[in-house]
């Protein structure tokens, strides 16, 4: 595998971006994450990144891929992903969707890299024609490594005003630490311990609570892996901002047909959104990630939802 070199990326003729790493030809795959209002119309409020490769024209899992990364060229390769989908998010031409992009603090091995990685994401968010504010950061569980690190991190992109996601909560008891500790602006809850809150009515009670008890603080609360029509309409009985999943829409390797199935509106729907934001910063707390809107989904009465287990 080859060592670190600068990214070298290269546009088709729609414009966006692929690059490579060795033998693997990196692209950018978009799911789209959505709001949903009470009557059930889906706002189309950000896209999660993630990268699809190829070996000789055929697709290798992002698992496999990722475990043939040299040790050495772990961070240049997570940088590289992350620059690739900024670019990509730049040319969809979308006003306000965010993006959501993984860090993992653990490739990190001191904080001179930290600074140095967090001026890159500026310059490449810049040279995309994005804000800062439009990109979320995921800061991932898998090997956190040096806390001094991974403050530093948080710290860092969130001087330059980038927004700060926490990924799997419910999966392990020192989730609840991690939330104090790292204040997130969006907190995604694990698809497969939320299943287990909603086997039961009291389950299914205390996850309302969580929910509101976030909201409250002003972090934004994101359900991900929903499979089936009813997990959708569950959160939107407990007042679950945000939401991803087969359920509503697949990844895609960054076409625009996003734009032909989740039409950005001419006119802006955002008043009482703004309205909202403007009362939670007022009350000292971070406004929620909300975005354009869009009116896809019919309204479907409420029923109990069992989370079915993810198999795609």
């Amino acid at each position: 595998m080859p060592g670190r070199r600068e990214p070298h990326f290269l546009q088709d003729d729609r414009g966006f971006y692929a690059t490579s790493y060795g033998p693997f030809v990196l692209r950018s795959a978009f799911q789209p994450i959505f709001s949903q209002n009470e009557e059930g119309h889906l706002t189309i409020e950000a896209f999660e990144a993630l990268i699809r490769a190829q070996r000789d024209g055929k697709p290798v899992s992002p698992g496999h891929f990722f475990s043939l990364v040299e040790k050495s060229d772990a961070v240049a390769v997570d940088t590289l992903c992350r620059e690739l989908h900024i670019l990509n998010m730049g040319k969809l031409n979308r006003k306000k969707a965010r993006l959501f992009i993984n860090f993992n603090p653990g490739l990190f091995d001191a904080v001179a890299d930290i600074d140095a990685e967090v001026d890159r994401m500026v310059d490449i968010t810049v040279r995309a024609g994005l804000r800062p504010g439009r990109i979320v950061c995921e800061i991932t569980e898998q090997g956190s490594g040096d806390e001094d690190v991974l403050n530093r991190l948080v710290e860092g992109l969130r001087s330059r005003l980038f927004r700060i996601a926490v990924d799997d909560f419910g999966a392990d008891d020192s989730d609840s630490k991690r939330v104090d500790d790292l204040n997130p602006d969006v907190l995604k809850f694990d698809a497969a311990w939320v299943r287990r809150f909603t086997e039961t009515s009291a389950g299914m009670g205390l996850l309302k609570l969580m929910v509101e008890q976030f909201l409250a603080r002003g972090i934004t609360v994101l359900f991900e892996g929903l499979e089936e029509d009813h997990q959708v309409e569950f959160c939107q009985q407990i007042g679950v901002p945000l939401m991803q999943g087969y359920a509503l829409a697949r990844p895609e390797i960054v076409p625009r047909t996003f734009d032909d199935r989740f039409p950005e509106p001419e006119t802006s729907q955002m008043g009482d959104v703004t309205h909202r934001q403007a009362s939670l910063t007022t009350q000292g707390a971070k406004p929620p990630v909300y975005a354009e809107a869009v009116s896809q989904r019919p309204y479907l009465p409420p029923r109990t939802a069992t989370f079915g287990k993810r198999s795609r």
